[in-house]
């Protein structure tokens, strides 16, 4: 089935294509699949670390300079601070798997994916910008990363690039 379309759409538009146009909407499906699944990889890549932190792992971390949250933040803040990104990280999912899956082709639930999609797009911006303060903050001292790995940094910073990325193609490849 065509994706961003009903069946009975689906089925009326596959009628009046030619065999050519059909292999074409087919393409786009498999690549917009293909990109949905590479930006999960993204986000439960971040997520699963996340998780790691918030049950006390200090993987990628120096267990002695690194807090997981700040002191001062009341119980719904450090709630947030250990599992809201993870949340956030499973929700990146559900849209992305909606916007290329037919539970997602809801006549309510499909323009607010694709604004959530676009939306998340911009995470892009903040793994390149992301990048290049890691880069410069490491060669001008490793002190300045505050206790965690370089590599982790990096690691963070390409899943939000591979995320945005993901977002913004799969919006673009499920389109009308």
């Amino acid at each position: 089935m065509a994706v961003g379309l009903t069946p009975k759409q689906a089925g009326a538009a596959a009628e009046s294509q030619t065999p050519a146009d059909a292999g074409i909407r087919t393409s786009r499906q498999r690549r917009a699949r293909r990109m949905a699944y590479l930006g999960c990889c993204g986000a439960l890549g971040y997520g699963v670390m996340k998780v790691v932190w918030a049950l006390g792992g200090t993987i990628g971390v120096d267990p002695k300079s690194f807090r997981l949250a700040p002191a001062g933040l009341t119980t719904v803040g450090r709630y947030f601070d250990y599992w809201g990104i993870q949340i956030l990280a499973g929700l990146a999912v559900v849209i992305l798997l909606g916007l290329v899956y037919p539970w997602g082709n809801v006549r309510i639930v499909r323009p607010l994916l694709r604004t959530l999609a676009w939306a998340g797009s911009l995470l892009a911006v903040v793994g390149v910008v992301g990048l290049i303060l890691t880069i410069r903050d490491y060669h001008l001292g490793p002190d300045r990363l505050g206790g965690v790995d370089p590599g982790t940094f990096l690691f963070t910073f390409v899943c939000f690039l591979v995320l945005g990325v993901s977002f913004g193609v799969t919006s673009w490849l499920t389109r009308r």
